[in-house]
């Protein structure tokens, strides 16, 4: 099997990361639950852990707050932070993590625009810029889009929003393990993301990266170790947010993910991908989404002229046992712009782990898909 589907989940998964699950699951307890080793080994994993994430994206002195993912995250964060009458700006390059929880909260009371994408797959600055209202509380946007893999302009945005008093809040999910992140560089105030992409985690592990901490109206409510008679959750973070038993080994195998990254593996990744564009292109009826823009991570998405992307999937899983994704990617609204609703695009994301062959013999099973299709 060739598997160029890292965009959804990294496979195989780090051993390293898989390693650290093991290890963690037959050595640590409950953290913040007993004074016995097993359960103070645990605290000092988790508090080391949320240290090494801060240092990671360059959060400073910030809070980190586990999650089960990047889809919970934004869930916490959009239910959490926004009120009747706040106003808040995404774009149309957004997963449904993302626009789902905030399309609930128009329900609310909660007034949400949508800002478009140029060709080049980056969102529209100036369109930002006039969609601002007074009221607007936050800009929420993705650093690397899931469908184009275009690295968005946070940095210039961010410098626009501060002024006005605004947030950034960043989907991170395709990013992470991918691409350098400084928050503090790019003036991301909050950044959410998932382990088991970039970073090769198993499923089920991820966080919310604060530089401060802010006020939060917690999703969920139920033990936290402490203050067990309030009958609210307790005010301080992470506490606030983190209700329930933390899945000790999922974060165990996040850590030992941080410690695994290099910046070769990120090199790596970028030669397969540019050598994949240059060769691709050579296919007739294949268009590449945003063939010019070079600032992008590992994944590209072509539109497939004559068949159907989950048709196309379908034939390279079951005649060539190559993995890529077609379809919607869970980014209703970038479709709707590029109105491939029906046809959908075909994605292929690259890993470290991927070669030169692999990505011949894909390309040489697509040239002859595209062959009968057109014949």
């Amino acid at each position: 099997m060739i598997y160029f589907d890292h965009a959804a989940t990294s496979f195989p998964k780090s051993k390293a990361t898989l390693d650290a699950f093991v290890y963690a699951a037959n050595t640590y307890a409950n953290a913040g639950r007993g004074s016995y080793e097993a359960s103070l080994q645990a605290s000092r994993m988790l508090y080391q852990t949320r240290e090494d994430i801060k240092k990671y994206v360059h959060a400073g002195n910030g809070e980190v707050v586990f999650t089960s993912g990047t889809t919970m995250a934004f869930n916490i964060i959009i239910k959490g932070m926004f009120h009747k009458g706040d106003h808040i700006l995404t774009t149309a390059l957004e997963h449904n993590s993302i626009l789902r929880p905030l399309y609930e909260m128009e329900k609310q009371g909660v007034e949400v625009d949508i800002l478009s994408f140029k060709k080049d797959g980056t969102i529209d600055i100036e369109e930002f810029i006039s969609k601002r209202k007074p009221n607007t509380k936050a800009m929420i946007m993705t650093l690397v889009s899931n469908v184009f893999g275009v690295i968005q302009p946070v940095k210039q945005i961010a410098e626009i929003a501060h002024a006005y008093g605004m947030l950034v809040i960043v989907d991170a999910a395709q990013a992470v393990g991918h691409m350098d992140i400084n928050m503090k560089e790019m003036g991301i105030d909050i950044l959410c993301f998932s382990g088991h992409k970039g970073l090769r985690t198993p499923r089920g592990i991820g966080a919310i990266v604060m530089k401060q901490a802010y006020a939060i109206d917690p999703l969920l409510s139920g033990g936290s170790g402490f203050s067990s008679f309030e009958k609210r959750q307790p005010k301080n973070l992470p506490e606030h947010l983190e209700a329930g038993t933390l899945p000790i080994e999922l974060i165990a195998s996040l850590q030992a993910a941080l410690k695994e990254e290099s910046k070769e593996n990120k090199k790596q990744e970028q030669r397969i991908c540019t050598y994949f564009i240059e060769k691709v292109k050579q296919i007739s009826n294949v268009e590449i989404l945003c063939e010019e823009n070079t600032n992008r991570c590992a994944l590209v998405s072509l539109r497939l002229h004559g068949i159907a992307s989950e048709e196309a999937m379908d034939l390279l899983s079951q005649n060539y046992d190559i993995c890529v994704r077609g379809g919607i990617h869970c980014a209703p609204l970038l479709h709707k712009q590029l109105h491939t609703e029906t046809c959908g695009l075909l994605r292929f994301s690259f890993s470290k782990d991927n070669t030169i062959e692999e990505v011949d013999i894909a390309l040489k099973a697509l040239q002859e898909i595209m062959e009968e299709v057109c014949e």
